[in-house]
Formats: C-alpha cells, structure tokens, sequence
C-alpha cells in the first residue's frame, strides 16, 4: 500500500501476550518489542485478552497453556467460537512444561498453532513468534462442538508412535534400547 505523501505503508501485527507469571510476560514483551512492524500487548488476565478481542484483532497470541482459571486450550476455543471477537487471523503459541497425549488432543481441538515445553530461551520464543507471524494463519471458524473434528485428532494422536512422550527438539541418545545401569547404582 502506498500512503499520500508516496511512503509505503506497513501492516502492524499485533502480538498478545497471556502469561500466569508477569515475569514472563515481561521478558517476553521486551524480547518482542523491538521487532520491526510488531506491536505487542500484554493482558494480566484472559479477561482483558476477550474485552481487547471484542475490539481489535491479535495475530499472535502466546499463553501459558495453564492459566490461573482455565487451561490455554479452554481460552482458545471460548474466544475462537465467539463471533464478536476478532479471531479470524490469529494464531496461536502455548507455553507448557510437560506434553502427554491429553494435552495433544485438547491442543489439537483448540486449534493451537504450536507448542514450546519450558524452560527455553525467550530468544528462541522471539524466533518461533516471528516465523509465525511471516506464515499466513491457517484457522477457519469452526463450530464449537464439532465431533468429526473431535474424531480426526484422535485419529492423529493414535499415528504418533506410542512411545515418543519427548517434546519434538529431544532426540533419544540411546534410540529404543536403553543402557544397563550398573547394579550399585539400581
């Protein structure tokens, strides 16, 4: 696009932040703040995250996947089947510090984007926000109760081998077969 004085004019993404810790909030809008045509807004609660939706729409959202009241996926799905908020464009990134099978399939219900086991680098949370923002979203509004959706993530979590339980990033240092522990350390 381009302005009345003959400037480019640059589209702002907007970054939310949902954080149980402020700490984290705070760590995190400082790494993102810097970046080039993003704003970002941190919400104390998901409260305020639902008043600020009603009104603007968010490109991104990271959130801790446990909140004080209610888990990420909860938050996503309530905010996502509620037409008067902006969420058509919005994608999202939970923060969690395990990942096991039920939290895969609500992931997947949700609709969520990606998943980050903590503790990492907020750098590398900078970069996976970034690259994020670079890719079109992909969500479509769904109904909030939509069983054959329901039944296609399952289907999906059953593909998944049944003994990968470690986050994406952690590779098996010794693949399936494990080393025998010496007897005085058993």
């Amino acid at each position: 696009m381009i302005n009345q004085r003959g400037g480019v004019l640059r589209t702002l993404k907007v970054v939310g932040i949902v954080a149980q810790n402020k700490a984290l909030g705070s760590i995190l809008a400082m790494m993102l703040k810097d970046t080039p045509d993003v704003r970002v807004r941190v919400f104390e609660t998901h409260k305020a995250l639902q008043v600020y939706l009603r009104i603007a729409p968010i490109h991104l959202l990271l959130c801790d996947y446990q909140l004080d009241d209610m888990s990420c996926p909860q938050l996503v799905s309530s905010v996502k089947s509620n037409p008067q908020m902006h969420t058509e464009n919005m994608q999202i990134i939970a923060l969690t510090r395990k990942v096991d099978r039920a939290m895969q399939r609500q992931v997947g219900l949700a609709g969520i984007d990606e998943v980050i086991v903590k503790p990492t680098s907020p750098a590398y949370i900078r970069e996976r926000a970034i690259a994020r923002l670079e890719q079109p979203a992909k969500y479509k509004r769904v109904p909030a109760q939509n069983s054959g959706l329901a039944a296609r993530v399952d289907a999906y979590i059953e593909t998944i081998a049944q003994n990968r339980d470690l986050p994406e990033n952690v590779v098996p240092l010794f693949g399936q077969k494990q080393p025998e522990q010496h007897p005085e350390l058993v």
